[in-house]
């Protein structure tokens, strides 16, 4: 966990919690963590630069990145490029079932051809009202919806739509929303 002047205030070894006003949290897995857990020491400064392009070329000042995927259409086609992004692990073939084959919870984001955003919430893990979807469902669900692009972005009990205050699908957890370390805002 990072203050607003890059300033170490705690080290997590496990998810969650609250992030500092205007601060922020610095993640990393294999290398990237056990450089974090040597180096990332209560009240020492971190000094992050990042050089982010897209296509070569540097993005424009205030462009916000997500991650996420895989990609499920290109072009108004279904494009799924789990095998391409790393989502399939030949040496344990269950993760690509478990993640892509079998139905879950989905966060997507699409774009129509005039440009207009496509935020979509596919719920699950309750029977009798949804069970989620696939990959595959999920792009054509994006499809049908009218997108051109369309991309997976995190899903599971984490999935929630808000518009303003007021939560526009059901998440999975018993006690109902997760808290959450990101999202994705649209503001008018």
């Amino acid at each position: 966990m990072l203050d607003s002047s890059g300033g170490v205030v705690e080290l997590r070894e496990s998810r969650g919690g609250t992030i500092p006003e205007n601060g922020s949290v610095l993640s990393g897995t294999g290398k990237a963590a056990r450089w974090l857990l040597a180096h990332a020491k209560p009240r020492k400064k971190i000094n992050i630069s990042t050089n982010i392009t897209a296509d070569g070329a540097p993005l424009a000042p205030g462009t916000g990145v997500v991650n996420g995927g895989p990609r499920f259409l290109s072009n108004g086609e279904l494009d799924i490029t789990a095998y391409h992004e790393g989502f399939v692990w030949p040496e344990n073939p269950e993760f690509y079932y478990r993640f892509g084959v079998r139905r879950n919870l989905r966060t997507l984001a699409g774009v129509t051809p005039m440009g207009n955003l496509l935020p979509v919430a596919v719920d699950g893990r309750q029977p009798g009202y949804s069970v989620g979807a696939s990959f595959e469902e999920s792009a054509r669900i994006m499809q049908a919806l009218g997108a051109e692009e369309a991309v997976n972005l995190d899903g599971g009990g984490s999935t929630t739509i808000t518009i303003g205050e007021e939560l526009m699908n059901r998440p999975s957890d018993s006690t109902g929303k997760r808290s959450i370390g990101d999202a994705v805002v649209v503001l008018p």
